[in-house]
C-alpha cells in the first residue's frame, strides 16, 4: 500500500503518529525512526484498508476525519483539496468550526459547512465553540442577541450584514448538531467526538462536559475503543514543534487538532483505516 510519505517526530522514544493507531503489536514498539527522519507504516497488519466500510447502507472507501477548524477557511480549504474527498468516502468533522479572528473567514466556513452537512457520507459533529456560541449568541428563536462578545466574529458579521434568514440557518446548523458518531470496523469499535468520554458510561448517558470541554481525556482514557478527537491542540500537550495529528501513547486515542486558528498551526485530516494524513500548506 502506497502512503504519503511525511516526517515524523521523536517524543520520549515514541513516534507520534500511525504506528500503534490501534494498539497492534508491530514488534517494533510505536515506530522505528529512520535514519532520514521519514517513516512509512505498513498498515497491513490491521487487515481493515481492503474492506469495505457499510454505514446506510453504502460502502465506503476511506473513513477520514477532520480535526478543528475554528474559522480559518483559508487553511481548511488548503488540507481539503488535497484530500480529493469522493461520495466514496465516509467523512467526520470533530466540532469548533468557528471563533476565527475574521468575520469573513468565520462565515465562509458555515457557508461552505451548512449545504454540505446535508451530504449523506458526511457527518458534522458538535464542538464546545458551538454549545457555547448557542449559548451566547442565540434567542431561543434563532435570532440574535442584542449584545455580542466580540470573540464572535461570525455572529458580528451576521449583525452587521442584517441576515436573518441566514442567521436562522446558521442557528438551526449549530442546534443539530451530534454530539458523537460510533462505527465498528472490522471488529473495532471507533468513537469520534470533540474532547472525549468517560470509560465505561453507555455513550447516550455520557455528559455535555465529558463529550465536548474536557482537556484532561488524552491523560485519563485507559479504554479500548478507539477514540478520535479534537479540542486539545497536540501543541500544548507535546510542545509548539508537535503540529500533525498525534497517536497517544499506549492510548487508544488520536488527536487531531493542530491550531488551525493560531500562527504555525494547519488544518488537519487523517484516514483512520491506514493514518495516511493531509495538512493545509504552511503560511507563515
Amino acid at each position: 500500500m502506497n502512503l504519503t510519505r511525511r516526517k515524523f517526530l521523536k517524543l520520549t522514544g515514541f513516534t507520534l503518529i500511525n504506528a500503534g493507531l490501534f494498539g497492534i503489536d508491530t514488534g517494533c514498539g510505536f515506530a522505528p525512526q529512520i535514519s532520514d527522519g521519514n517513516f512509512v507504516k505498513d498498515w497491513a497488519t490491521l487487515q481493515i484498508d481492503d474492506i469495505p466500510i457499510e454505514y446506510n447502507d453504502k460502502n465506503y472507501s476511506r473513513v477520514l476525519a477532520i480535526g478543528d477548524i475554528h474559522g480559518n477557511y483559508t487553511r481548511f480549504m488548503s488540507m481539503y483539496n488535497k484530500v480529493e474527498v469522493t461520495e466514496n468516502d465516509l467523512v467526520i468533522f470533530l466540532g469548533d468550526y468557528i471563533q476565527g479572528d475574521k468575520v469573513g473567514e468565520d462565515l465562509k466556513t458555515l457557508q461552505w459547512l451548512m449545504p454540505n452537512n446535508e451530504k449523506s457520507n458526511f457527518i458534522m459533529l458538535s464542538g464546545n465553540m458551538e454549545r457555547e456560541a448557542l449559548k451566547d449568541c442565540f434567542n431561543d428563536d434563532g435570532t440574535l442577541k442584542e449584545n455580542l462578545d466580540k470573540k464572535w466574529a461570525f455572529a458580528e458579521g451576521l449583525k452587521v450584514h442584517n441576515f436573518p434568514q441566514f442567521t436562522k440557518k446558521v442557528f438551526d446548523f449549530m442546534s443539530n448538531l451530534k454530539f458523537y458518531f460510533r462505527i465498528t470496523i472490522d471488529g473495532k469499535k471507533f468513537i469520534f467526538c470533540h474532547a472525549g468520554i468517560k470509560d465505561g458510561v453507555a455513550m447516550e448517558d455520557q455528559n455535555e462536559f465529558t463529550l465536548m470541554f474536557n482537556k484532561e481525556f488524552y491523560k485519563e482514557y485507559e479504554g479500548d475503543k478507539i477514540v478520535v478527537i479534537g479540542h486539545r491542540p497536540v501543541q500544548t500537550v507535546y510542545g509548539k514543534d508537535v503540529n500533525v495529528p498525534v497517536k497517544v501513547p499506549d492510548r487508544n486515542i488520536l488527536m487531531l487538532d493542530t491550531r488551525c486558528k493560531r500562527l504555525h498551526g494547519y488544518s488537519s485530516c487523517v484516514n483512520i483505516l491506514t493514518g495516511e494524513f493531509w495538512q493545509s500548506d504552511k503560511d507563515w
